[in-house]
């Protein structure tokens, strides 16, 4: 019963076959992730049912699939800049492939990145790391463990999305501010131990560093048309994340002196947000106990409940206006009532 119930997170990887296919096919093959995400995914969550029971997974089977995220990551990019190169993917299905592959490191390599940057073993943070480092998007790690995790709910969080603002506004404002908000974190830390905040122990220079290289790497072997498509399917990756940060704590105040509870997380038991983005929807028993193995993570009944999954929130999310009156209602109850 505990490994059937750890299958389920087979789904995460659903994505992986569509992108490889299309990246190695070219033509209209290119179209199954964006096709699978955008379509399939997001319209079928509402016909699935939630469950907010406790999971019983076997920790082994669920870790064994959380690892096979960076390889499944690495192959994905490998296969989608080997098809460009080898002339299978040309033209406008080069911008195709890009959203497919973009997509699934969006879907899947960044959302076992956010797990694997929480765990305490070492190797698996650099796990982490390395799925961040192939969206150009390292120096989360800084932020999101050192500032976020402190800071949710409140003014001071770049990555909390405050009342009544879009999608968009909070895409173009929280990309630099947690840029910069990583790089005073590692500057305060070097200072404390009187280091130079521009040696090899500066964390978001050396990961950034390590950014361009590939970049230019990539530029170097293979051209100008592989490095543009690489940048953008890490934009669209980056793009999902954002957006999941979006509608995770959309308008949910907290005064900096409390204690994060589970109020100041939107929460979801919607089974294909659950399964397929490995229990990130239960986020706020996430932010109560950060290092908890995504398997064990439960439902909160205080916490507020997106009116769809996280799949079922993205079209609505880009209309800001029919986001706002959806989900600004609730915020305005839970005001009330408190």
């Amino acid at each position: 019963m505990k490994s059937a119930s750890a299958f389920n997170y087979l789904l995460s990887l659903s994505p992986v076959p569509l992108v490889i296919i299309g990246n190695l096919s070219g033509g209209y093959f290119t179209m199954l992730n964006a096709f699978y995400g955008l379509v399939i995914m997001i319209f079928s969550e509402g016909f699935l049912p939630e469950n907010k029971n406790d999971n019983h997974a076997s920790p082994l089977l669920s870790n064994l699939i959380l690892i096979l995220h960076p390889i499944t990551l690495t192959a994905c990019i490998i296969s989608f800049i080997y098809g460009i190169h080898s002339g299978i993917i040309s033209g406008g299905w080069i911008i195709t492939a890009a959203i497919s592959t973009g997509l699934n490191s969006g879907m899947a390599g960044i959302t076992s990145a956010h797990e694997l940057i929480h765990r305490k073993e070492k190797n698996l943070r650099v796990l982490g790391i390395w799925n961040l480092v192939l969206v150009n998007y390292g120096h989360f790690y800084i932020e999101h463990i050192k500032c976020h995790h402190k800071l949710v709910g409140t003014k001071k969080d770049p990555a909390t999305a405050r009342y009544g603002e879009s999608v968009y506004h909070f895409f173009f404002r929280t990309v630099p501010q947690q840029f910069f908000s990583s790089f005073r974190i590692e500057i305060n830390r070097l200072e404390k131990e009187n280091i130079s905040s521009f040696s090899i122990r500066n964390f978001v220079l050396m990961i950034s560093l390590l950014e361009i290289f590939i970049c230019l790497s990539l530029f170097y072997f293979f051209g100008i048309t592989i490095l543009i498509a690489f940048l953008l399917q890490s934009l669209i990756a980056v793009f999902l994340l954002e957006y999941t940060n979006y509608i995770e704590h959309y308008g949910l105040e907290r005064n900096e002196n409390d204690r994060v509870n589970a109020t100041h997380s939107w929460q979801s038991d919607y089974l294909l947000s659950r399964f397929a983005l490995i229990e990130l929807s239960r986020h706020a028993d996430h932010h109560f106990y950060a290092s908890k193995p995504f398997y064990t993570l439960k439902s909160y009944g205080e916490s507020p409940v997106l009116p769809s999954g996280y799949f079922g929130s993205f079209y609505t999310a880009l209309i800001p206006q029919l986001w706002f009156k959806k989900i600004n209602p609730i915020i305005d109850r839970m005001k009330i009532s408190s």
